[in-house]
């Protein structure tokens, strides 16, 4: 049975705030010590944000962070490397039968909301995307840009992403190629900033990428890159009850979840007792930690988001 359990959570790492001054060096507290952290890369812009301000907050909690894939993010976990793992899917079957042969029950904790990006040259014209566009670009049936919008530009279409096991990739071939392998014209680099690398580069290649490292429009390292690309338009999943004809992966469309490409954070956890890693989960999902998600321009888990209309 899944146990999402903020509450529980909760309450548990703040009854044992009590025990913080526990001075073992063995022994971790939900405010103490030192654990291993395993996160998707696609991440890694929140993922900081988070860890930055609780670990101001309890000085004596130290989070070493492993970012990598999806895939081995989820193994370092079921391996005992890391104590907690963020990615945007749960435990598989197999993965869970590593945790129960050694009669471990994993636990949940709600993250954010965020969303795949897709990014293209700052050359490039044609910039807005269906969902049949970018299923028939990925599965490769159609491979030139003058299959593509108004027919601006001709050449081989490139689609880059950061890694083969990443949670993009894998959303990508559930949601939209219903389990179908991407094409010959799609392949990765080291990480999500190679893929902003890359596409600034190449006038033929689109992007894959989180939309945690562009959705920051107050950092400085956010805006660098937002000018050197230009983010993509979806055409939203209903057009009919959309806000919008077309739309960018911005708060308000993926909190509505009408933008085509939303997916779900989470956190896992393999913790038997309230430890360090379950601290920090419940700081993540408590008042403070999801207006670090607002702030970041995702949206949060577990407060409400208020749209407000422009006119």
């Amino acid at each position: 049975m899944k146990q999402l359990i903020y509450v529980s959570l909760y309450i548990a790492a703040i009854a044992s705030i009590g025990c913080g001054n526990n001075t073992s060096t063995n022994i971790d507290t939900a405010t103490s010590g030192t654990i291993t952290i395993a996160a998707d890369e696609s991440l890694k812009p929140i993922v900081d944000a988070e860890i930055a301000v609780f670990e101001s907050i309890y000085p004596k909690a130290h989070l070493r962070v492993v970012y990598t894939n999806e895939y081995d993010a989820m193994q370092l976990l079921v391996n005992d490397s890391a104590r907690v793992a963020i990615t945007t899917r749960e435990l598989l079957p197999e993965e869970k039968a590593v945790l129960d042969k050694a009669v471990i029950t994993p636990r949940y904790a709600p993250f954010c909301k965020d969303a795949i990006a897709l990014i293209v040259n700052k050359r490039v014209k044609d910039t807005v995307f269906t969902v049949e566009m970018l299923e028939k670009i990925l599965n490769g049936s159609i491979q030139n840009w003058n299959q593509v919008g108004g027919k601006s530009q001709s050449g081989t279409i490139q689609v880059v992403f950061d890694s083969p096991k990443s949670g993009a990739v894998r959303h990508l071939k559930d949601s939209i190629l219903k389990g179908a392998e991407l094409s010959k014209n799609c392949f990765a680099v080291a990480n999500n900033e190679a893929v902003i690398d890359y596409v600034e580069k190449n006038q033929n290649a689109i992007g894959i990428i989180g939309t945690s490292w562009i959705s920051d429009r107050d950092d400085t390292t956010t805006v660098g890159f937002m000018n050197r690309i230009t983010v993509a338009e979806m055409v939203p999943i209903n057009p009919a009850t959309a806000e919008a004809a077309t739309m960018k992966p911005y708060q308000a469309y993926v909190a509505l979840k009408q933008y085509p490409l939303w997916r779900t954070v989470h956190i896992t956890l393999r913790e038997p007792r309230v430890g360090l890693g379950t601290g920090f989960a419940s700081f993540v999902a408590s008042d403070k930690g999801q207006r670090i998600v607002l702030k970041s321009g995702l949206v949060p888990a577990t407060a409400p988001v208020r749209i407000v209309e422009l006119n």
